[in-house]
């Protein structure tokens, strides 16, 4: 959960995620396999496009802590390696629904009374959708709105990091760059032309020498 809240993984992408594509250094980087979007590249039978992605260094310590409780020979994060593309496809897809059911269990436990406000609650619960349906792409949902936030809304960032192909849908569908944080913005920047001297004559004088 903790990775997938800091790569927004789509479910297969998180559940086939493979040691050998994985680097701590000299960046921590994470490949992911997102078969939804169909590039040419193929993984475990399925057609998709790999994703580099530059997650936190909390995400690092997540990462390393679960490397060290693998065995030596692991191939995948989630499974064991079955030696053929088409058993693993089977066993990434398994370990997927697995999970959903898990969280979705948890998720019907929760008490929705004690979230901060309506807004909040409809923000982060929907309307069900995802919460009794696809459970796993709630945390993708949940990345986007945080990354989102954390970063004042670098729309370019967050959908490189989460895999989104283009800011547009990230725009789209999490409602764009709020009010507020366009203010903010414009108070926080100064840059080289706001002391240039303007004067035309001026201008034409430092033109000719």
């Amino acid at each position: 959960m903790n990775i997938d809240l800091h790569t927004g993984a789509r479910a297969f992408a998180m559940a086939s995620m493979s040691l050998d594509r994985i680097a701590m250094s000299p960046a921590f980087r994470v490949e992911q396999f997102e078969p939804k979007i169909k590039k040419g590249s193929w993984f475990l039978t399925r057609e998709g496009k790999w994703w580099v992605k530059y997650p936190t260094e909390e995400c690092r310590a997540i990462v390393e802590t679960a490397q060290d409780r693998l065995p030596k020979d692991r191939s995948f994060v989630f499974f064991d390696d079955a030696k053929s593309d088409r058993a693993n496809c089977l066993r990434a897809g398994y370990f997927a629904k697995r999970m959903a059911v898990r969280f979705r269990k948890l998720f019907s436990e929760l008490d929705k009374r004690s979230w901060l406000n309506e807004k909040t609650r409809i923000y982060a619960l929907g309307d069900g959708l995802y919460f009794d349906g696809k459970p796993i792409h709630l945390f993708r949902h949940t990345m986007a709105q945080y990354y989102l936030a954390v970063t004042n809304w670098s729309l370019a960032y967050v959908a490189s990091l989460g895999g989104w192909e283009n800011t547009e849908i990230l725009n789209k569908c999490y409602g764009g760059i709020p009010e507020h944080i366009k203010a903010q913005i414009a108070r926080s920047l100064h840059v080289k032309f706001d002391t240039m001297n303007l004067n035309t004559a001026a201008m034409i004088q430092s033109i000719k020498f």
